[in-house]
């Protein structure tokens, strides 16, 4: 038995935030509807990569899910979609405020219908923020906050990091705060609104560097973040990259003695982090001289035996030819070819991995049967679709 057994939610969102928090639900065993317009979700062609007809990225986001189309915005669409809310336990989206409003999307429109309903909505800045109508999307957000100043050096121009973590943190946030309802409701017997913005996620990953601009009057760029020393990567002698953290002064006696300078823990400029912080640009400049002498594997296997956290400096392709990494991604038999990373968090029981999670659904895949469902007869369903009220589609091409 799964922890969400027999709770029903719909996925009215877009891209990835509140996608990805939906496709949590599903792993804990929830019934995920996904609502689709008529056209499909941007995502299904954001890439590359594509399997097949379907973007890779929306693959790994919508598993576990069925598609509805549905253009709720006719009087005949926003009948079936009250249908739906009446009998749902969750509801999400990140549509902007004023659609919202329009639409009677929002949780005082939607709990007239349902009381019980968990109202989930995904944000850029806020429903009650100057900056609410602002249209943003995760690369957007971390330029907005700073977070494009959080890596390289000083001298380097803005740089963006192109991995998803807005999106993907704000998922994983949005789980946490749809389940607090979900055991809320137990006690109470009522929903509520539960909303996630994508700024108070990504603020939260700036926690040091907002410290250090309200302390210090200034942030400092580089590459070796100015909180534990050594911590950064080092090239071995045969031009490989590794890396290694030293986090505490007993980590650091034992790279001392493991590079050959016992010494440096009696001298002042190293007594401590602290010490270690201030002088860091020498320590570092002497550390690369030492690793310089031996190859990249040979440095990581005598820090691992040292018990210093150390690894190589992987391309992904490097990590996935590693067995034991590769080992920790799912594969769905209807997606062959396409490793997918599990749900991070694991449990004895109450879960379902990758591979007991239906594939992300074609356009439509499920509107016939959620409509059947719902009370809709052959006839009925027809006449729906002749009046673009939904699509009727089947399961996506998944080869080229």
């Amino acid at each position: 038995m799964t922890v969400l057994a027999g709770v029903t939610v719909l996925d009215l969102s877009r891209l990835m935030a509140g996608p990805y928090a939906a496709m949590a639900l599903a792993h804990y065993g929830a019934r995920v509807i996904k609502i689709e317009s008529l056209e499909g979700e941007e995502g299904r062609g954001f890439g590359p990569p594509f399997c097949g007809e379907v973007a890779a990225l929306f693959m790994m986001s919508n598993r576990g899910k069925e598609s509805l189309c549905l253009d709720f915005r006719k009087p005949a669409g926003r009948t079936v979609l009250e249908k739906l809310v009446a009998r749902a336990d969750v509801l999400i989206h990140s549509f902007r405020l004023d659609f919202a409003e329009r639409q009677k999307l929002r949780y005082e429109d939607l709990a007239l219908i349902n009381p019980r309903l968990v109202h989930y909505s995904v944000s850029a800045y806020g429903s009650d923020s100057a900056y609410r109508l602002k249209p943003s999307v995760d690369s957007v957000i971390q330029g907005v906050a700073g977070g494009f100043y959080g890596a390289g050096e000083e001298k380097d121009p803005p740089i963006r990091n192109s991995l998803p973590i807005v999106d993907v943190a704000s998922g994983m946030c949005g789980v946490n705060g749809i389940l607090a309802a979900l055991m809320e409701r137990q006690k109470s017997g009522r929903g509520q609104a539960v909303e996630l913005t994508l700024m108070g996620t990504m603020l939260t990953f700036l926690g040091s560097k907002i410290a250090e601009a309200s302390i210090e009057g200034h942030c400092e760029r580089e590459i070796n973040p100015a909180i534990v020393a050594p911590s950064r990567h080092f090239q071995g002698s045969d031009q490989r990259w590794f890396t290694l953290t030293v986090i505490n002064d007993a980590a650091f006696a034992r790279l001392c003695k493991l590079v050959g300078r016992p010494e440096w823990t009696s001298e002042d400029r190293f007594r401590d982090n602290a010490s270690r912080i201030r002088h860091r640009t020498e320590l570092l400049a002497m550390l690369a001289g030492i690793f310089s002498t031996r190859t990249a594997r040979a440095w990581i296997t005598a820090l691992d035996s040292a018990d210093i956290p150390a690894g190589p400096v992987n391309t992904v392709p490097d990590m996935l030819a590693d067995p034991v990494l590769r080992s920790l991604l799912g594969q769905h038999a209807d997606v062959p070819g396409l490793p997918q990373p599990e749900f991070p968090v694991r449990s004895e029981r109450g879960m379902r991995d990758v591979a007991a999670l239906r594939r992300a659904p074609g356009l439509g895949e499920h509107s016939r049967s959620v409509l059947t469902e719902l009370g809709y007869d052959s006839a009925q369903i027809g006449q729906l679709s002749a009046d673009a009220i939904t699509r009727l589609g089947g399961a996506p091409r998944l080869q080229d």
